[in-house]
């Protein structure tokens, strides 16, 4: 009997998908042996599900009667198929009273019914041969990830999603991901309400993604169907995302050999590829703001993740990049607008680039440079030259992420030479000395994110991983030790270079 269903467990089965608690609630937790129609006896029927029709619930006295005798006979639970009837409230009073649940309803077969059910506390074992049978047939004509992930939620009567380690969505419905879970190991797994199962990278057999499929309630052999499914379904979604790589792989080499060639060719390109550039709806004749990201990680890191989180989270900020495409050591990626950009969306694109970066994995220690906009194949050329320089200055600093803009790299090549000299190092070994000591430490670091993110708190303590709280207060502490107004940009500026002297 222990392994037998309890009556809540087959209230969330597919098979009585519909049916309603109308009395006995309190005996939801009764175990299930075995399934019996009441054709007007009771035979032994001890923890059986009984399952009668609308003759026995018509008039409704007679199902008060029903619901007496099936207590007597200890059966677990009554199961009417009636129509929108309603059971008498002495007949609800009475099945409350001895415990024993009264299911019901409206619509079905009351014939294929028990054998539904009869097959799925006798023989659960058939019930998921035929499933996943049936699942297997189906899933063997579906070619794109979307109907894989449709079919066998068909199948197995549940939502099925596709998801990555941290939870994001990529396919179906986003579902809530159990902390408890431990989705860095790649084995199947089974939380509170959630089944998940790994889907290896078709490469190098590594972790790629998720299966998951999420339940409030389902027995053992519920849930062993939904597990069984999900590992039959794993093969499939993995072989589309083999096909997904492919593509992205020749897209990706297409993508770098246009980007390579409007550089060099610059306003002299090919017709191919200008067809090309059209192909991939990109406007080489508009104006072209250039983004080049690179990574200093010291694991491998998965380039497309990191653009596609680039591209969603500046998406998040009302920019949209129109491509990215490899370049050298990192990635070129850029903005194009019809009109000519305004002055102050370098500052918005700037500090969109930098809010972005300091919410991603400090694992991947980015760094970014942007360029100023310009026109036409030649000015995309131009901006994206300039946003590579401008991420080698950001490659420098100490820190990460780090994210530079091209208008600032006369400025930035003078600080480099001043923060070089004797005397600016003298000057800041005194006017630092307040932070220096161990004990303060912390407001040191804290200073020069704090300068270096444009006096962004909010910045700050993405860049230090704290909260924005800790940063505030730790800067009133700056201030009060070193005895400067952070908001005068002369005493900004003379501290970062001060701490970048030290080496802060």
């Amino acid at each position: 009997m222990s392994g037998a269903p309890r009556v809540a467990d087959l209230l969330h089965d597919p098979v009585l998908a519909g049916t309603r608690i109308v009395a006995g609630a309190a005996g939801l937790e009764r175990r299930v042996a075995d399934v019996h129609w009441y054709d007007g006896s009771f035979p032994a029927v001890a923890d059986h599900l009984v399952v009668c029709d609308e003759a026995q619930a018509s008039p409704p006295y007679r199902l008060e009667a029903t619901v007496r005798r099936a207590q007597e006979a200890g059966a677990a639970a009554l199961l009417v198929v009636a129509g929108p009837a309603r059971p008498l409230l002495s007949t609800v009073r009475l099945a409350d009273r001895l415990e024993i649940p009264v299911l019901w309803l409206e619509s079905g077969s009351p014939g294929q019914l028990v054998l539904e059910l009869t097959a799925l506390v006798r023989a659960p074992e058939q019930v998921r041969a035929r499933t996943i049978e049936r699942l297997l047939r189906q899933l063997s004509s579906k070619r794109t990830g979307q109907d894989i992930l449709a079919t066998a939620g068909t199948v197995l009567s549940a939502r099925v999603s596709l998801m990555t380690s941290d939870g994001s969505c990529i396919l179906g419905d986003t579902i809530e991901v159990d902390p408890r879970l431990h989705l860095d190991q790649a084995v199947p797994q089974r939380g509170e309400q959630l089944l998940v199962h790994p889907v290896l990278d078709p490469q190098v057999n590594r972790l790629a993604a998720w299966l998951a499929c999420p339940f409030e309630r389902a027995a053992d052999v519920r849930l062993d169907v939904l597990a069984v499914g999900l590992a039959m379904t794993e093969p499939f979604i993995r072989s589309w995302l083999s096909g997904q790589r492919a593509q992205a792989d020749r897209d990706s080499v297409f993508r770098a050999q246009l980007v390579s060639e409007i550089v060099a060719g610059r306003d002299s390109v090919s017709r191919d590829v200008v067809e090309g550039a059209v192909s991939l709806g990109w406007r080489l004749p508009g104006w072209h703001v250039g983004i080049h990201v690179h990574s200093d990680a010291d694991a491998p890191v998965d380039r497309e993740r990191i653009v596609d989180q680039l591209t969603a989270g500046l998406a998040g900020h009302g920019i949209e990049l129109v491509a990215s495409a490899s370049r050298g050591n990192g990635w070129a990626m850029w903005i194009t607008t019809d009109d000519e950009p305004a002055p102050e969306d370098a500052r918005r694109v700037m500090r969109a680039v930098r809010l972005v970066t300091a919410a991603l994995p400090r694992e991947w220690s980015l760094t970014a440079g942007i360029g100023r906009p310009h026109r036409g194949p030649n000015g995309l050329a131009e901006s994206l030259g300039e946003a590579r320089d401008a991420a080698d200055l950001a490659r420098s600093h100490d820190f990460r992420p780090a994210v530079e803009h091209s208008d600032e790299l006369g400025v930035a090549r003078l600080l480099a030479t001043w923060q070089r000299s004797d005397v600016t190092r003298a000057f800041a070994e005194t006017a630092l000395a307040p932070l220096r000591d161990p004990a303060h430490s912390h407001l040191l670091s804290t200073l020069h994110a704090y300068l270096e993110s444009g006096g962004s708190a909010v910045l700050t303590a993405q860049a230090l991983g704290v909260h924005r709280n800790t940063v505030t207060t730790r800067v009133q502490q700056i201030r009060d030790r070193l005895g400067v107004d952070l908001d005068d940009p002369s005493q900004r500026l003379a501290l970062q270079v001060a701490c970048r002297a030290l080496g802060a």
